[in-house]
């Protein structure tokens, strides 16, 4: 599923100057590159109040921008617009709803002007470039985001959060000319526009599936599908197992919030103990509280291996899954150690329409209740509308509670296919696969992200985006390309134990 806090890439923001006097971290004024001086020229003739324009700070982007404007407005003009803003805690969803007003647009308009103004005095600053770049990418002019990126990088090649950040404005604009490519094939008229018919995701007994056909006819082909009479852990837990072995583990449980900027809509609702989270489940199981919000949070992909390592030497690895190549990857590389998680919740809690993060695959078992699934073909990504606010993966504004065809018309065109996963059955998903996922009934399961052949390319290329400001992205993807890395696929005819499975990088042809 997602990256964990401990594995995931923390984005420098400057949010917090709205929330305490915070001030913008100290950076050396920059000579810009159109005034540097001449060869030979003597300093001394350079007069004080010349010298005094040579240098400027450089401008913030985005983000930076938008917040300390906000954070000046009077309390009244704050006041005004409470109601239209998201009811959370988290700075980054917050912000985005402070874009979303008219009065933030009017300003990042005003801002635009007044960098172009500064640009044409001066084509050669490369922070002029990414701040203007910054600005289209919120008010949603991705080509002109582009050039402006584009011409920051061929400024300054030096800046990664540069290059970072063109390739998040590339993936909009693949979208857009995907989307502008797909309007075209609309029927008419668009009022009778409706949601295509949801098909049934295969089902097939672990019986009738060796590994050689799940690889050629599921994976590699980007089909999901639901393993029947696979044994992931004997006997399935019961909520007393997790109690005897991870009761005492403080955990941070998610909640929906809408509107969100983080993965799957989810954000952190509050702390407590597994013990404690599970009793109140069995007591509250989906009731409402007074504000009408769920009783209760989601314990929504808590990994095992760094948290419980206890409960995770109980399990077997499904034969499918068996030849993760981050199991061959060096100890302490990013991901190695981050899955199986666990995922428990009441019956009524969802995550919204996601894709799984850098270009992985994943499999999910489920030991207690029931979770409807949705899914759509990656091809299917443009027409449910994403936006990529703050990372490499997309948060997605279609609505498939109730879609509106009127204002998402392209959602006519998608391909949703979906299954009730049970007790005692096993789900893979494949890499870039958007899904929304609802708990039917309180569940518990595990999940998984993994590496073969099948998503090679995908994570390669989320790899290299990431690389740009993530260290540990850049160490595995050094490893990966190495020319010493072990790529082949191996083929297992059962499934195998969470020691056997943890010495993969060991195991040669």
């Amino acid at each position: 599923m997602n990256q964990y806090e401990e594995d995931k890439v923390i984005m420098i923001s400057e949010w917090p100057v709205i929330e305490q006097e915070a001030q913008l971290p100290e950076r050396k004024p920059i000579t810009l590159a159109s005034q540097k001086k001449r060869p030979h020229e003597d300093e001394a003739e350079i007069s004080k109040s010349k010298r005094s324009n040579l240098c400027r700070f450089p401008e913030p982007l985005v983000n930076v921008s938008v917040a300390k404007w906000w954070r000046k407005q009077p309390q009244a003009v704050k006041q005004q617009y409470t109601a239209l803003l998201p009811q959370t805690k988290n700075s980054d969803t917050l912000l985005a709803g402070i874009m979303r007003l008219e009065i933030t647009k009017e300003f990042m308009l005003s801002e635009v002007k007044r960098l172009a103004d500064l640009s044409k005095k001066n084509n050669e600053d490369p922070d002029l470039h990414a701040a203007l770049g910054s600005f289209h990418e919120k008010l949603r002019n991705f080509d002109e985001a582009k050039l402006h990126l584009e011409k920051a990088i061929l400024l300054n090649n030096a800046e990664p959060e540069y290059k970072w950040l063109l390739g998040k404005i590339m993936k909009q604009v693949k979208v857009q000319e995907e989307q502008r490519s797909a309007t075209s094939r609309l029927p008419f008229p668009q009022s009778k526009l409706s949601m295509p018919v949801y098909q049934n995701v295969d089902r097939v007994s672990a019986e009738n599936l060796t590994a050689e056909r799940f690889y050629e006819e599921y994976s590699s082909k980007q089909r999901p599908v639901v393993i029947t009479g696979l044994q992931v852990a004997d006997p399935p837990w019961t909520w007393q197992e997790i109690r005897t072995h991870a009761g005492d583990c403080g955990v941070t449980l998610k909640h929906s919030v809408e509107n969100s900027c983080e993965w799957a809509r989810l954000e952190n609702k509050e702390k407590t103990t597994v013990s404690d989270y599970i009793d109140k489940i069995e007591e509250s199981d989906g009731k409402m509280t007074s504000d009408g919000s769920k009783s209760n949070g989601y314990l929504f992909d808590w990994s095992l291996p760094l948290h419980c390592p206890k409960l995770v030497e109980k399990l077997s690895i499904p034969r499918y899954f068996a030849g993760d190549f981050l199991q061959r990857t060096g100890e302490g590389s990013l991901y190695r150690d981050s899955w199986p998680s666990l995922f428990v919740a009441p019956a009524g809690l969802c995550s919204e329409l996601h894709v799984d993060a850098f270009g992985s695959n994943f499999w999910m078992a489920v030991f207690k209740g029931s979770k409807r699934w949705v899914f759509f073909p990656p091809s299917d990504m443009p027409y449910l509308y994403p936006q990529f606010p703050n990372s490499m993966d997309p948060i997605f504004e279609a609505d498939l509670t109730s879609p509106n065809l009127e204002k998402q018309p392209l959602l006519h065109l998608t391909h949703p296919t979906e299954c009730i996963l049970t007790e005692g059955e096993v789900l893979f998903v494949s890499a870039g696969c958007p899904h929304r996922v609802e708990n039917i009934t309180s569940s518990v399961a595990i999940s998984a992200n993994f590496v073969d052949l099948s998503n090679w390319e995908n994570v390669l290329q989320e790899l290299e985006l990431n690389a740009f400001v993530d260290p540990r992205s850049q160490d595995l993807l050094k490893q990966f390309t190495s020319c010493t890395f072990d790529k082949k696929m191996k083929f297992y005819d059962k499934e195998i134990t969470w020691s056997e499975f943890k010495r993969n990088h060991l195991m040669k042809d």
